[in-house]
């Protein structure tokens, strides 16, 4: 027994005729007269009686019709109900947010979408990037903040925060007098660097790489913080994203701008290219970008 089939024989008996069936239902006569052959011969019984001058159904026609017409009001009642369900701003969204870019751009977002979105449990990770895109992978997330460049074909990527990445050095230190310096003016500098567990740890080794040389690490701290007052201490040099460094106190430090090459730093929202997109999901990205 198939929704077709309990459809056709409802329209039938709503129309008292196969012919005025036919033409509501846009079928021809004998798909109809198949469908019902199919009924009776799966209920071994006889639905319609044909024997009769008039259309008239047995008493088990009777019944089933009676069955018929509330399965198919409970299918269409169901089936809207889900579908609102997953047309609705509720559910959950598991989401990553290293820490750094919760402070400078999500602090905001999350709010809103808390306000706007109630109905949804939003849970967040604070994580690294590189923790939080194999969490994404193996679906413990829905979605995750990463630094650029990020590149896996197994995923789509949106951007939605573009800044720099910027050189500090003390204040008494020759290239404080500097407005924008090159990478290669660094390789002789004593650099403080975040852990290996960030992305940023690795674009800076990878930006100084194209600068010709590998920079002289002394110090490694998941602290931002920490390296920022190094810096100020006049313990070596650092490079921190622009967006972080104006919330320190910069009276202590001097950030430059830097080039060849430059340092763009770009966050991205990135989630599975084969995970279908849930309504929480898309409720982020549109208010990520409608910000």
């Amino acid at each position: 027994m198939t929704l077709n089939q309990l459809n056709y024989y409802v329209e039938i008996v709503r129309q008292g005729s196969f012919t005025k069936a036919a033409e509501k239902l846009f079928v021809s006569q004998s798909t109809l007269s198949k469908a019902i052959r199919a009924l009776e011969e799966e209920f071994q019984m006889e639905l319609i009686n044909r024997g009769a001058k008039e259309f008239q159904l047995t008493p088990q026609g009777n019944v089933f019709n009676e069955y018929a017409v509330k399965i198919l009001d409970f299918y269409h009642t169901q089936t809207q109900e889900l579908f609102q369900r997953l047309h609705s701003a509720d559910g959950t969204l598991k989401l990553g947010i290293p820490p750094t870019a919760g402070a400078i751009f999500f602090f905001s977002i999350l709010y809103q979408f808390r306000s706007k979105y109630p109905g949804i449990d939003l849970q967040i990770e604070e994580i690294t990037s590189k923790t939080l895109h194999e969490m994404v992978a193996a679906g413990k997330l829905d979605m995750g903040v990463v630094i650029e460049p990020f590149n896996d074909d197994k995923f789509f990527k949106r951007p939605i925060y573009t800044s720099e990445a910027v050189l500090l050095v003390p204040r008494q230190h020759p290239l404080a007098a500097k407005r924008c310096v090159s990478f290669s003016a660094l390789r002789d500098e004593k650099f403080l660097l975040v852990t290996p567990d960030y992305m940023f740890h690795d674009v800076v080794r990878e930006k100084c790489g194209e600068a010709g040389f590998s920079p002289n690490v002394t110090f490694e701290s998941y602290q931002w913080e920490l390296l920022f007052e190094m810096v100020a201490d006049n313990q070596g040099i650092c490079i921190l994203p622009k967006p972080l460094v104006d919330k320190f106190n910069n009276t202590r430090v001097h950030q430059i701008h830097l080039k060849e090459p430059e340092f763009p730093w770009t966050l991205s929202l990135i989630y599975r290219k084969d995970k279908f997109i849930t309504v929480p999901m898309q409720c982020f990205l549109d208010l990520c970008f409608s910000s």
